[in-house]
């Protein structure tokens, strides 16, 4: 996916806006290890795809310790809200958010 970023400046674009933003979330939330991004097709069989009207929802949500129920979803608004404005702002972002994995990096 890399070259392919590379070979577009407007995707260049769109993928530094986003990375600006999930490193935002990351900010917020200091024990946030890292989430993943699904599409539709990558839900679980049991869930009803007909009631969604989402393109892309947050999956493995992981916290490197405990959080109340409250900081988690906190943590999941958060990401769904950064995700939706960056859609709305640039629907071409929803290809280099499908099914991509965000995790903090440590040095």
């Amino acid at each position: 996916m890399r070259q392919i970023v590379n070979m577009n400046p407007q995707l260049s674009r769109v993928e530094a806006e986003l990375s600006a933003r999930i490193w935002a979330v990351f900010g917020s939330f200091p024990d946030l290890c890292g989430f993943s991004l699904q599409d539709r097709t990558g839900l679980p069989d049991y869930v009803d795809r007909s009631s969604l009207r989402d393109e892309l929802f947050v999956t493995e949500l992981g916290f490197s310790t405990p959080v109340s129920e409250t900081e988690y979803d906190e943590a999941y608004k958060l990401i769904t809200e950064a995700v939706a404005d960056i859609v709305s702002e640039r629907p071409e972002a929803l290809e280099l958010l499908r099914g991509r994995t965000f995790a903090r990096t440590l040095h």
